[in-house]
């Protein structure tokens, strides 16, 4: 799980800042105990702000540094794609500095590049709550924890810009644990991702992908399992294909209530495993009925498309990151799939989800502890505050968010001033 991230100097973002996952009301069942670390931990964040503000430039970073550690040694030959503060004429490093618990250990990854190079990169553990290093990088010197076992070739595969991250399954089982946990965070939204070379820049989104026959997650878990292939109730597997589909088949049916079932066809006799397609059947009159995707409306797909990663993080863990959670979901579906989060009989595996949102309906799903602010400053940059202790007052669990948000009390709503637009138009009107 997530502990805590921190960023600085990556686009709006100028000096440090960090959301963290701690919470701070823990008496409560969304707040998870969570060995390795001696704080409960909250598996939802919520990021709210005016346009501008930065809550997308705070997920861009997260998926930066994930994209990094999954390609640096395959594309980044040259160069480290960066996105410096604009306003500033000092040349700072980017820093990144990220805290998770995986297999009841806490581990602390930090990372500080150039255009050019490596400035510094290191991880710690702190299997017995003392810090251990794991590894070390300053400038072209690389050191590693004492007795290290290497699966062989690592160390000459890292280069200036190659993270240590980017080569971890050749070196150490243990370094490898938190790269894989890294590549693995599943992203959703319009994420400003810095691809490499003939890449597009903007990362996929599940929102916004419109041609079907794509997702072989998606299209695997809604395929038929052979016949005996049967559910064992006395020893139910997570990773039981029928399961999942009954899974998914219900995610489906709670967001529109017209879809009974799901199929998977063949475009033709002889079509080999990429040519398959989904359709979802609907209830008309008693009759099941499909239809194609491409047909289906834009809150269906957008669901659908979040459905695979949904059902892999809630049961096995890991964790999931939307930009603009509010611009293709439904208010009710977007609020039960927080508390889908929030409860443990639904989230066993104690998955996480971070995401942006300009819905103040949320409010009424969120604890006062799950919601983080972002703002500019005078310089332009973006500071990001938690509502738990807004400008440090501390905001009462019993306080209504949604209604003191809208109120302005916590800042993160933007100013409008609507005299200028009205001159304006009335200049214009005079002309």
């Amino acid at each position: 799980m997530l502990l805590r991230f921190e960023v600085g100097n990556h686009r709006s973002i100028r000096s440090p800042v960090e959301l963290s996952m701690v919470a701070v009301d823990k008496d409560r069942a969304a707040a998870r105990d969570v060995t390795g670390v001696s704080e409960p931990l909250l598996t939802v964040a919520a990021i709210y702000g005016p346009n501008g503000s930065g809550k997308t430039n705070l997920i861009d970073a997260l998926t930066w540094l994930s994209f990094a550690v999954a390609v640096s040694l395959r594309h980044w030959e040259d160069s480290f794609p960066l996105s410096p503060f604009s306003f500033s004429a000092e040349q700072e490093p980017t820093r990144f500095d990220l805290d998770v618990v995986i297999g009841g250990v806490r581990y602390r990854y930090e990372l500080e590049v150039e255009e050019s190079r490596v400035v510094f990169e290191a991880l710690y553990s702190y299997p017995q709550k003392r810090s251990r290093t794991l590894f070390e990088r300053e400038g072209d010197k690389l050191t590693f924890r004492r007795g290290s076992r290497f699966s062989g070739g690592g160390r000459e595969l890292v280069t200036s810009t190659t993270l240590v991250l980017s080569v971890a399954s050749r070196l150490t089982e243990e370094i490898d644990l938190v790269a894989k946990w890294l590549r693995s965070i599943d992203f959703a939204g319009n994420s400003h991702a810095m691809f490499p070379p003939g890449e597009p820049r903007y990362m996929r989104s599940r929102f916004l992908r419109r041609s079907y026959p794509w997702d072989n997650r998606l299209i695997d878990m809604f395929s038929e399992p052979p016949p005996s292939d049967l559910l064992d109730e006395e020893d139910p597997s997570k990773d039981d294909p029928r399961r999942r589909r009954q899974m998914a088949l219900s995610m489906l049916k709670f967001a529109d209530l017209g879809i009974c079932d799901a199929e998977v066809t063949d475009e033709t006799p002889a079509a080999g495993p990429g040519d398959r397609r989904l359709r979802l059947l609907h209830d008309i009159s008693g009759n099941p009925l499909p239809l194609e995707l491409d047909d289906e409306s834009d809150g269906t797909l957008a669901w659908l498309g979040l459905i695979p990663e949904l059902i892999s993080v809630l049961v096995q863990g890991g964790l999931i990151v939307v930009d603009e959670l509010d611009a293709s979901l439904h208010p009710v579906i977007a609020g039960k799939l927080v508390e889908f989060f929030q409860d443990p009989s639904t989230n066993p595996g104690n998955g996480q989800i971070i995401f942006s949102t300009h819905d103040t309906s949320l409010l009424t799903h969120l604890n006062r502890d799950e919601v983080w602010l972002t703002e500019k400053g005078p310089d332009g940059s973006t500071e990001l505050i938690p509502l738990s202790d807004f400008r440090g007052t501390r905001v009462r669990p019993s306080t209504n968010l949604e209604r003191g948000y809208l109120q302005g009390r916590f800042g993160g709503v933007p100013l409008v001033d609507e005299f200028l637009v009205r001159e304006a138009m009335s200049t214009l009107h005079q002309d």
